[in-house]
C-alpha cells in the first residue's frame, strides 16, 4: 500500500479526464468519458459555491454496484468529513471540477473503474479486478478561513483521544492474543508463524510477497494473493508503509509472519489515501515471504 496522503484518491485526482459528452450505460447517469460517469441525487438549496480561499467539507463512502456500502466517512474516518481546498479543485483538469460548480448541500454520486479509485496496487478481496464502484459525494458545508480554523481546532482535540483510544485497543488486543514482550521489534510485533530456510531480505533485495491486511477487528482491508504477488524493492520510496517494510527486512524466503503495525508506522493521523484505514488506526498483516530474488549491495 502507497504512503499516507490527506485526502482519499477520489479528491486527489489520480488521474484526468475530459468533459466530453458520451453515451452512458447508467440509467441517469451522465458520462464524462468512458470511465467516468455521474449525476445529482440531491440539490442544495443555498446556492453557495466554493469561492478562493475557502474549503470544501465533505461526506463520502464507497459502494459496489449493488449499492453495498463498505467504507463511509461518517462510519469509520476521522476527523468524519473530508476538506478540500478551493486551490487543489481549481488546478485540476479532472472531474473535480464538477465540485467548483456545486453547491454547498449538493450530493453527486460517481461510478468509475476500482483502479481509478484506488490505484492498480489495491485488491481487496471484497472487489473484483475489473470491478466499477460507486463513490457517493455529499457536499456537507463551505468554509470561510475562520470555519476551518475552528473546524481544525475541533479535530486537533479529538485526535487526541482517538490517539489515546487506540493505545488502549492495542494494548487489549496485544494481551489477549498473548503476544510476548520478545516478539515486539521497535514499535512493531512481529510474530512468526512458519520458518523459512532462504535466504534474509535486507535493504536493496528485491523480495516477492503475498498478504493479507487486516484490521485488529479481523476485518480486511487489503489483500496480495500468492498467485499474484507484490514485487518490490526494499528501500524505495513509497512501496509499501513504513511498518511493513520493517518486518519485512526481519524476514527470510520461505517465512511467513504476522506483523502488528501500529499507527506512527502506517497511515497515522490522516489514514490512507483511498479512505479504507482511517487514522490513528493499528493494522495487522500476514505475509508470506515467497523469494528474496536479489540483494544489491547499497
Amino acid at each position: 500500500m502507497l504512503k499516507k496522503i490527506f485526502f482519499p484518491a477520489i479528491i486527489v485526482g489520480i488521474f484526468s479526464c475530459n468533459f466530453k459528452k458520451m453515451p452512458s450505460p447508467y440509467k441517469g447517469y451522465k458520462s464524462l468519458n468512458n470511465s467516468i460517469f455521474y449525476k445529482y441525487s440531491d440539490i442544495g438549496v443555498k446556492q453557495r459555491r466554493i469561492a478562493l480561499g475557502e474549503t470544501m467539507e465533505l461526506y463520502v463512502n464507497y459502494s459496489r454496484m449493488n449499492d453495498s456500502v463498505f467504507w463511509d466517512s461518517r462510519g469509520q474516518w476521522f476527523p468524519f468529513t473530508i476538506l478540500v481546498s478551493y486551490d487543489s479543485l481549481e488546478k485540476s483538469n479532472s472531474y473535480k471540477k464538477l465540485l467548483l460548480k456545486s453547491n454547498e448541500g449538493d450530493s453527486i454520486n460517481f461510478i468509475m473503474k476500482k483502479e481509478l479509485l484506488f490505484g492498480s496496487g489495491f485488491n481487496p478481496q471484497y472487489l473484483a479486478t475489473d470491478s466499477m464502484v460507486k463513490v457517493n459525494v455529499r457536499i456537507s458545508a463551505i468554509l470561510d478561513s475562520g470555519m476551518l480554523m475552528n473546524k481544525l481546532r475541533q479535530y486537533s482535540l479529538l485526535g487526541k483521544d482517538k490517539e489515546m483510544q487506540e493505545q488502549i485497543e492495542l494494548a487489549k488486543y496485544v494481551t489477549s492474543g498473548k503476544i510476548p514482550d520478545s516478539d515486539k521489534r521497535g514499535d512493531i510485533y512481529l510474530i512468526t508463524i512458519t520458518k523459512g530456510d532462504g535466504p534474509y531480505a535486507v535493504g536493496g533485495s528485491r523480495v516477492s510477497i503475498a498478504y493479507r491486511g487486516y484490521f485488529i477487528n479481523h476485518k480486511t482491508f487489503d489483500s496480495i494473493p500468492l498467485n499474484d504477488p507484490l514485487d518490490f524493492t526494499i528501500g524505495d520510496s513509497g512501496q509499501v508503509i513504513t511498518g511493513l517494510e520493517n518486518g519485512i527486512k526481519k524476514m527470510r524466503e520461505g517465512d511467513v509472519a504476522k506483523i502488528i503495525i501500529p499507527s506512527q508506522s502506517a497511515f497515522g493521523e490522516k489514514g490512507s489515501s483511498s479512505g479504507i484505514v482511517p487514522p490513528y488506526t493499528t493494522l495487522v498483516y500476514e505475509v508470506t515471504m515467497i523469494k528474496v530474488k536479489q540483494t544489491l549491495k547499497k
